[in-house]
C-alpha cells in the first residue's frame, strides 16, 4: 500500500505541475490580450488625434481662404466707380482666352507628371520594380499633405511612409528624400541667385509692408518688402551652404561642432550642448552619405538636377499664364514677352522665398498677400487698363484656384482612395507628427544607409576592376 501511495503522490505532483503550467500559460495569454487591447486603444487614440489635427489644419485653410476671397472680391474697381471686383467676373469670363486657359491647365498637369517622374527615378535606384503610377501617387500625397500642414512638412514625411508601403523600404525612402532635398534646394538657390541679379532694381520698387501703427504720435515706418525676399534667400543659402561645407570639409565640420556650438552654449543660445553636438554630427553625416551617393552616380545626378531646374522654372510661369488667360496684357504696346517670362520666374521665386518664412498650412493668406505685392499693388507687370478693371484680383484668384485649390481637391481624393498592397483603409490617413520629419527618420536609419552605400561602392569597384581586366585582356589578345 505504501508503494502505491507513493506512486499516487508522484502522479498528483505531476498533475499539479501541469495545472500550474496551464494556469501560467493562461495568465500570460490574458496579459498578452490585455497588452494588445491597450495598444489598440493607444492606436485608436493616436488615429483620433491625427484626424483632429487634419481637421484643424483644414479648417484653418478654409477659414483663411474664405476671408481672402471676400477681401479680394469686394474691392472697389478703380476704373469703374461704384463697381466691386466680383461684379466684373462676368466680363472677364466672357472675354477669357480659353486657349491660354487650356495651356495653363496643361502646364500644371505637365509639372505634376514631371515631379512624379522624378520620384519614380529616385525610387528606381532602390526598387527595380517600382512603377510610374506609384510615383504619381507619391506626388499626390506630397501635394495634399504639404497643403494641410504648417511649413509643408507633412508632404515629405507622408511620401516616406508611402514609399515604405510601396516596397521601397523606410531607410531607402528616407535616403531618396534627402537626395531630393539636396538637389531641390541647390536648384532653388541657383534660380534665386539669378533672379536677384537680373531683377534687383525691381525688387527695390516692390511696395513696402504697411505698419500703420503710431507710438506717441510718431508713425512707425513701413518695412521695405525686399527685406523679406533677401531674408528668405539668405536663409536657404546659409542652410544649404553650411550643409555642403560641413559635409565636404572635416575642418569646417570640426570647427562648428567643437567651437561654434560651445560658444553658442556659453552665451545661452544653445541648451544641452553635448546633445546638440551629437545631433548636428548625425545630421551632417546623414547629408554626407547622400552627397557621396549623388557624386558616385554623375549621369543620374545631372538628369535629376536638370529635371528639377525645369520643374522650378515651369512652376514659376503660372502667374504669366493666369494673366494671359484673362488678357492681362491688352492695351500694352510692344509687349516684350521674353522679359515678362524672366520677370515672372523671378517674382514667383521671390514669392516662394517669402512664403517659406511663415509656417501656415497651405501658406493660406500669406501666399495671396505676397502675390498681390509682386503682381498686383502698384505693379506694372500687367497693363494699366487691366488693373483699372480689377484684373489683378481675378488673376490672383485664378492662379490660386488652379495651382492650389484644384490640385488640393484632386490629390486629396487620390490620397483617400489610393490602394497600395497591404494597407488597410483605416491606415491610409498618414500620421502627422511635429517630432517626426524626414531628417529624424533618415538619422534613425543612418547605419543601414551607410552599409548600403558601402556595398554599392564595393560593387562599383569590382565592376570597374573587371572592366579594366577585360580591356587589358583585349589589348593582349590583339
Amino acid at each position: 500500500m505504501v508503494y502505491f501511495k507513493g506512486m499516487n503522490d508522484d502522479k498528483n505532483l505531476v498533475n499539479e505541475k501541469e495545472i500550474e503550467e496551464v494556469k501560467k500559460e493562461e495568465k500570460e495569454q490574458v496579459e498578452e490580450i490585455n497588452i494588445e487591447k491597450e495598444n489598440s486603444k493607444d492606436d485608436k487614440q493616436k488615429k483620433k488625434k491625427n484626424a483632429w489635427k487634419y481637421f484643424i489644419y483644414l479648417l484653418i485653410v478654409l477659414v483663411i481662404t474664405v476671408i481672402v476671397l471676400w477681401i479680394n472680391l469686394v474691392q472697389p474697381v478703380e476704373g469703374e466707380e461704384g463697381t466691386l471686383v466680383y461684379e466684373m467676373i462676368p466680363y472677364f469670363i466672357q472675354n477669357m482666352n480659353y486657349g491660354f486657359l487650356a495651356l495653363f491647365l496643361g502646364i500644371v498637369l505637365f509639372s505634376f507628371l514631371l515631379n512624379a517622374f522624378m520620384m519614380f527615378l529616385y525610387a528606381r535606384l532602390y526598387q527595380r520594380h517600382y512603377k510610374y503610377h506609384q510615383g504619381l501617387a507619391s506626388q499626390a500625397y506630397d501635394i495634399f499633405y504639404s497643403s494641410i500642414t504648417p511649413g509643408a512638412y507633412g508632404g515629405e514625411i507622408a511620401k516616406v511612409y508611402l514609399f515604405n508601403k510601396q516596397g521601397v523600404g523606410l531607410s531607402n525612402a528616407a535616403s531618396l528624400m534627402v537626395m531630393n532635398f539636396i538637389v531641390y534646394q541647390t536648384c532653388l538657390i541657383f534660380v534665386g541667385l539669378v533672379s536677384l541679379c537680373v531683377n534687383f532694381n525691381q525688387i527695390l520698387a516692390i511696395p513696402a509692408f504697411p505698419i500703420s501703427i503710431t507710438i506717441n504720435g510718431n508713425p512707425i515706418p513701413d518695412i521695405p518688402f525686399f527685406i523679406f525676399i533677401i531674408l528668405g534667400f539668405l536663409l536657404n543659402l546659409l542652410t544649404m551652404g553650411l550643409i555642403l561645407l560641413m559635409s565636404s570639409s572635416r575642418a569646417i565640420h570640426n570647427f562648428v561642432i567643437n567651437h561654434l556650438i560651445n560658444f553658442l552654449g556659453k552665451i545661452k543660445l544653445v541648451k544641452n550642448v553635448e546633445e546638440k553636438k551629437e545631433s548636428v554630427r548625425l545630421q551632417i553625416e546623414n547629408y554626407r552619405i547622400e552627397l557621396r551617393r549623388l557624386r558616385s552616380n554623375i549621369p543620374f545626378s545631372i538628369l535629376v538636377f536638370s529635371l528639377t531646374l525645369i520643374s522650378i522654372i515651369v512652376g514659376n510661369l503660372y502667374p504669366l499664364l493666369s494673366g494671359l488667360t484673362l488678357n492681362g496684357f491688352n492695351g500694352m504696346e510692344n509687349v516684350n514677352y521674353f522679359q515678362k517670362i524672366v520677370d515672372c520666374v523671378s517674382f514667383s521665386n521671390f514669392h516662394q522665398m517669402v512664403t517659406g518664412l511663415i509656417p501656415i498650412p497651405g501658406t493660406a493668406g500669406i501666399s495671396e498677400y505676397v502675390f498681390d505685392r509682386l503682381f498686383g499693388a502698384n505693379s506694372s507687370y500687367f497693363s494699366q487698363q487691366f488693373y483699372n478693371l480689377g484684373g489683378a484680383n481675378l488673376v490672383l484668384l485664378l492662379w490660386r484656384f488652379v495651382t492650389f485649390y484644384l490640385q488640393f481637391a484632386v490629390c486629396g481624393i487620390v490620397s483617400a482612395t489610393y490602394k497600395t498592397r497591404g494597407v488597410p483603409i483605416e491606415d491610409r490617413l498618414m500620421p502627422v507628427s511635429n517630432r517626426k520629419t524626414v531628417l529624424t527618420l533618415s538619422i534613425d536609419t543612418i547605419e543601414d544607409r551607410k552599409e548600403d552605400l558601402e556595398e554599392m561602392t564595393k560593387e562599383k569597384e569590382i565592376k570597374k576592376n573587371k572592366e579594366k581586366r577585360e580591356k587589358k585582356e583585349e589589348k593582349i589578345n590583339k
